[in-house]
């Protein structure tokens, strides 16, 4: 998978999210907020999934600890500090990594 299409899938699961997130908030405006609206994760996991086979990631928690996670993306290693903050330095770090 080159750089382009990472950026492309990332992005879409990215949005695809917001998009939840943004109906989420209409219905608990509409609702007594106790609904929970939950689809199409499973899509989400199979891309993700995708990415991982593709790119030869071996630990398979990385994408998701990357888009789920709200810290500061940054890996340490041997004393190193690598920035993942954007889509394409994760992509670089993971093409390195393989």
């Amino acid at each position: 998978m080159n750089k382009e299409q990472f950026t492309k899938r990332m992005r879409l699961i990215q949005n695809f999210h917001s998009e939840q997130d943004t109906l989420r908030i209409l219905i608990n405006k509409i609702t007594d907020g106790h609904l929970v609206v939950d689809f199409g994760n499973y899509l989400v996991d199979e891309i993700v999934d995708m990415i991982n086979e593709s790119m030869g990631i071996t630990d398979k928690d990385l994408i998701e600890w990357w888009l789920y996670e709200h810290t500061d993306k940054v890996i340490y290693y041997e004393d190193k500090e690598i920035s993942v903050r954007t889509i394409e330095e994760l992509y670089d770090y993971i093409a390195r990594s393989s």
